[in-house]
Order: C-alpha cells, then sequence, then structure tokens
C-alpha cells in the first residue's frame, strides 16, 4: 500500500473529517480512505445485472464475434 502526506488541510475540514470518523468508529486515516473509496471505485454490478448488459450487447452483433468487435466494447467501456 502506498502512504500519502496531506499538508494545509484546512482546519474545518480536518474537525469534519474527525467528527466524521468518530460518527463511524473509525480513525481518521480510515475515514479518509472510506470516502475516496466512494469517490473513486468504480460501481460493482451483481451477475445479473451483468448478464442482462452482455445478452443486451450480444443483441446489437450481427455475424461472428471478432477482435476489432471486443477491442470497440473495451474502448467504449473505457469512455
Amino acid at each position: 500500500m502506498a502512504t500519502i502526506t496531506l499538508k494545509n488541510v484546512p482546519k474545518f475540514l480536518h474537525l469534519e473529517i474527525k467528527k466524521r470518523a468518530e460518527r463511524n468508529r473509525r480513525s481518521i486515516n480510515n475515514e479518509i480512505i472510506t470516502a475516496l473509496e466512494k469517490h473513486f471505485v468504480v460501481k460493482q454490478i451483481n451477475a445479473e445485472e451483468a448478464i442482462s448488459r452482455i445478452e443486451e450487447l450480444h443483441k446489437g452483433i450481427k455475424g461472428f464475434l471478432t477482435q476489432e468487435i471486443l477491442e470497440d466494447y473495451k474502448r467504449e467501456g473505457q469512455k
């Protein structure tokens, strides 16, 4: 795991993080990590939702599934 040092955190922000950490019974460090994860982590989907998406994609494919088509879908998913 990487280490990050924050400098010049505004006092009001530090106090809000500290209050939230206390409410959630976490350390300040864990509270910040939790907030960052909520902000940056891609939403994970359940199996049924994944299957539904795959079925919708499958409907749009005519003929054989080629490497070119797969690459197009990969690029589309990265947008």
